[in-house]
């Protein structure tokens, strides 16, 4: 299969869009190493997870949306966004990184206790997950506007 490691926010992760229907993430992916249903609070009550192990990903898909793509999640060392290997940035290199491409709303939650990071970029629906002050996670989604209505790429 296709190794995919450009992040796309508020559009997809590489060929793949937001909106992918699971035959489509399947033909570029593959099938997935595991799968799991999970029930989310507020308004979506069931996603679908699929995760790539070996490659780093997961992909969600949400039954209330006819269980198309709305999320992608990645720990690859090789992911890129806007061109450069995201996971070499540091706090700050990110949060420069996402302004020069005018996402400038974030904010940053801190657990002292888990000694853990999240930097939150609202205007990309994306998040960026530190322990110990180096980046572990990134998680993006689609986007949505104010009446909570999702904006398909």
């Amino acid at each position: 299969m296709k190794k995919i490691t450009e992040i796309k926010p508020l559009k997809g992760f590489g060929p793949l869009k937001f909106g992918a229907t699971q035959q489509e993430v399947e033909k570029t992916l593959g099938k997935p190493e595991e799968t799991e249903v999970i029930d989310m609070e507020g308004d979506i009550q069931e996603v679908e997870v699929w995760s790539y192990w070996e490659d780093g990903h997961a992909v969600y898909f949400e039954k209330a949306l006819d269980n198309l793509c709305t999320n992608f999640e990645t720990d690859h060392p090789d992911a890129s966004l806007f061109g450069q290997k995201v996971f070499e940035l540091d706090k700050d290199g990110i949060i420069k990184l996402m302004e020069e491409h005018a996402f400038e709303s974030h904010e940053v939650e801190e657990d002292k206790d888990l000694d853990e990071l999240i930097l939150f970029f609202h205007d990309a629906h994306m998040q960026f997950v530190f322990e110990k002050e180096q980046l572990v996670l990134v998680s993006w989604a689609v986007a949505m506007d104010d009446e909570e209505e999702v904006e398909w790429p």
